[in-house]
């Protein structure tokens, strides 16, 4: 869509939580293939060591729905929603926040953008939420969507408005939903993420605690993989609307587990609790509408991940920092 304009720098790019954890993967892509791109979030700038390509951007710190998000909206031609203010483990214990800080205010926002005439956005939404309990595996994007958890519930109610905006020539939308990801820059201080927790309990000598047997299955899906869907999702003129990005293929906790105890020489002490009724047995994927549509597919082994991750987590335990690769 906005290949022809990329040489005279006239596209201007939005990302609605761009200094977060795929945010910055997105950003400096962006960059790189010459958008004007405008971070948006709480925090404005990473609190990183700054990187090269940052002087090359702008930076805004304002919450989603905000009239302030909404003025940086002027002017755009292109946005990605990838903010979240709840995570699955949070999102049911305050239901009404969860609804006013996400879908409330995503309607704002996007209503914003559409008065603007921005020519399209892109959103995160999650495909490890919104299908609910699999009938049938690897999950298509034609499958029932019966989530069973808040956050799954918000990430799907923001898909119908977003489609229905695009119904009424508003607002062109796009929503991939992605499964669980993961990279080595990867917050281990917040509820998400089983790979960069078990690889930092591990380097640091403490227990990998799971939740139940260990035997849910989860498609685990690299960041790097995620940011260009996104950036493909922008550039490309496609039939569907709604995306699957994942690998196609399912990883156990307990398999996870063994990953994180080949690359380490010392034991790895893991303990099971009681397992969470908001976790699905087992979610896996279909990407091939990505793959046809977008010329879309994940790159990265799930092993080259984790190996990956579990080196970022030594070099920190030593003091070190972990840049973009």
């Amino acid at each position: 869509m906005f290949l022809p304009l990329l040489r005279r720098k006239l596209v201007r790019a939005i990302v609605l939580g761009g200094s977060g954890f795929l945010g910055q993967r997105l950003c400096r892509r962006l960059v790189e293939a010459g958008f004007c791109v405008h971070s948006v979030s709480r925090s404005g700038p990473p609190k990183s060591e700054p990187e090269p390509w940052w002087s090359e951007m702008e930076w805004t710190a304002a919450t989603l729905g905000t009239d302030l998000c909404s003025s940086v909206l002027k002017g755009a031609d292109l946005v990605f929603h990838l903010v979240s203010t709840t995570v699955p483990s949070t999102a049911n214990h305050d239901v009404v926040k969860d609804i006013e800080s996400n879908l409330i205010a995503t309607i704002r926002t996007v209503e914003a953008a559409a008065s603007m005439q921005v020519r399209r956005i892109v959103f995160l939404s999650s495909g490890g939420t919104v299908y609910g309990v699999a009938q049938q595996l690897p999950i298509p994007e034609t499958h029932a969507t019966e989530p069973i958890c808040a956050y799954g519930i918000h990430k799907l109610a923001i898909e119908k408005y977003l489609q229905l905006y695009t119904r009424q020539a508003r607002l062109p939308s796009i929503a991939l939903r992605v499964s669980n990801m993961y990279g080595q820059s990867q917050d281990c201080s917040k509820p998400v993420g089983a790979i960069a927790h078990f690889a930092n309990q591990a380097v640091n000598g403490g227990t990998i605690e799971v939740w139940g047997d260990g035997s849910t299955v989860r498609d685990y899906v690299h960041v790097d993989d995620v940011a260009a869907a996104l950036l493909k999702a922008a550039c490309y003129e496609v039939a569907e609307r709604v995306f699957n990005v994942g690998t196609g293929r399912g990883a156990s906790i307990n398999e996870l587990i063994e990953m994180v105890r080949e690359g380490m020489a010392e034991q790895v002490r893991v303990r099971y609790t009681k397992g969470r009724g908001y976790d699905v047995p087992a979610n896996i994927l279909d990407v091939e509408r990505a793959r046809r549509e977008l010329s879309w597919a994940p790159e990265i082994r799930l092993e080259d991940g984790v190996a990956e991750v579990l080196r970022a987590a030594r070099m920190r335990t030593r003091g070190g920092s972990v840049t973009l690769s």
